[in-house]
């Protein structure tokens, strides 16, 4: 079984794939390891009464969520996910990974998240190559934005 987790500050949305019935959508709050420690990562998941059956049937788990942007980040949400789905090849990479892969899958790409923070990027060979603007750029396309939505 596979399960992936998209997480945001505020809110985590995870799908659980099953052998022989649709897949199991929920959601809990936010694992930003920038707000929350790998303890409670680990209460949070403990308290998903979707998981608890199938957390030993889990073979791979793929945590795509804000903050992991560091290898002591990653970790220590990997860390916190290890004890629970002992079975489980894990990985985890920043949102803006995982949104990369879910928009343009092997394809070159640009990639935007918005939500409590936002991110862009330019996805080649399954990196994400963070894209950055000088502020004059970002104020020059604030003011031509309600210009480009009437045309």
């Amino acid at each position: 079984m596979i399960l992936v987790v998209d997480s945001g500050s505020s809110k985590s949305d995870w799908k659980l794939e099953l052998p022989d019935s649709p897949p199991l959508s929920f959601s809990t709050n936010g694992l930003n390891p920038f707000f929350v420690n790998d303890k409670e990562i680990t209460r949070v998941i403990k308290e998903i009464p979707e998981i608890i059956p199938y957390a030993n049937e889990i073979t791979e788990l793929y945590f795509y969520g804000a903050g992991c942007i560091s290898p002591d980040r990653r970790e220590m949400v990997s860390n916190a996910l290890t004890p629970l789905f002992e079975n489980a090849f894990i990985s985890v990479e920043n949102d803006l990974v995982g949104s990369a892969l879910a928009t343009c899958g092997t394809n070159k790409g640009y990639i935007a998240t918005l939500g409590t923070g936002s991110d862009i990027s330019f996805l080649m060979d399954r990196r994400c190559n963070p894209l950055t603007m000088e502020m004059d750029m970002c104020w020059e396309m604030r003011d031509r934005g309600p210009g480009l939505a009437k045309s």
